[in-house]
């Protein structure tokens, strides 16, 4: 049975013309009298008593009376399927790391894939605040570079990066090899990525022409384009700029020691579950749970 037909049956019932029904659904008149005939054809019933030479106007038979309940129940379980189907999701996404890194980046593509009716909102937030806004519930999932230690929350491995000095592809210093030393470094201007601060602490106390501090990525970016400084950061923030040769990444040597930068997802498995989405953390894949 044709859906069209039982949904143009309903707006002439609503109607009770034939010709205001087709305006209603902005086709020909002729067109929904061929569909009521094709269903009265099909029910074997006629389901309109016409009017008479010269008057539009319908009026449903028994049969059309006893039908109408039913034609209405199945657009009403038709309807409601859609919406159960279509029902969108929202998931808040919180990070203290850079949206743009690739890690991030690709897990957060992986969630957006996952269905086309999730809506997924992005927050950036400071590391201190992460553990707050989780059990908040003001994000579902977060990036952090910070192992977090609660019951309720879990900590799941990224991956890992050294820091590197980062400078303008034409600074004096973008040919060396490798940084030995900071000698070299006492007339530069450095730029701390606040968020990674704790992870580089001991270059604070270290002697700089001046030191610049920023918790913008891009704000940092342009800076070291335009000359006003230089930074230490983990390369892959700035993949992009170091493949199109606008910016340099020095790796340190070993006798300069600094941290790695760790990259974790944090997040409560059972809460995403709600959402409908399974995390396997083995091969960082999310499935839809249906």
């Amino acid at each position: 049975m044709n859906i069209v037909h039982l949904e143009t049956f309903i707006i002439v019932c609503k109607y009770g013309n034939f010709t205001e029904a087709a305006k209603h659904l902005y086709v020909p008149q002729p067109t929904v009298t061929n569909r009521i005939n094709q269903l009265e054809d099909e029910l074997g019933q006629e389901l309109f008593a016409r009017g008479k030479s010269g008057k539009r106007n319908v009026q449903l038979t028994r049969a059309g009376e006893r039908f109408l309940p039913h034609a209405q129940s199945v657009i009403d379980t038709l309807k409601m399927a859609k919406q159960e189907i279509t029902h969108t999701t929202s998931l808040s996404i919180g990070s203290s790391v850079p949206l743009s890194h690739p890690l991030i980046y690709n897990v957060i593509q992986d969630l957006s894939n996952l269905n086309e009716h999730l809506n997924i909102h992005l927050i950036f937030l400071e590391s201190s605040s992460i553990l707050k806004a989780l059990v908040d519930n003001v994000v579902d999932v977060a990036f952090t570079t910070d192992l977090m230690m609660n019951t309720c929350y879990q900590s799941y491995p990224l991956g890992s990066e050294e820091f590197n000095l980062i400078l303008p592809a034409d600074h004096p210093l973008s040919n060396q090899p490798l940084l030995e030393n900071f000698t070299c470094m006492e007339e530069e201007n450095i730029i701390f990525y606040e968020p990674y601060k704790n992870s580089i602490a001991d270059l604070t106390d270290l002697n700089f022409k001046k030191k610049l501090y920023s918790n913008q990525v891009e704000v940092i970016k342009s800076l070291i384009h335009e000359q006003h400084g230089i930074s230490f950061l983990p390369p892959m923030i700035l993949e992009k700029e170091i493949k199109n040769n606008e910016m340099v990444s020095i790796p340190l040597s070993e006798n300069i020691q600094l941290n790695k930068i760790n990259y974790y997802l944090t997040c409560n498995k059972e809460n995403l579950l709600k959402k409908g989405i399974h995390l396997n953390q083995e091969n960082w894949t999310f499935k839809e749970v249906v």
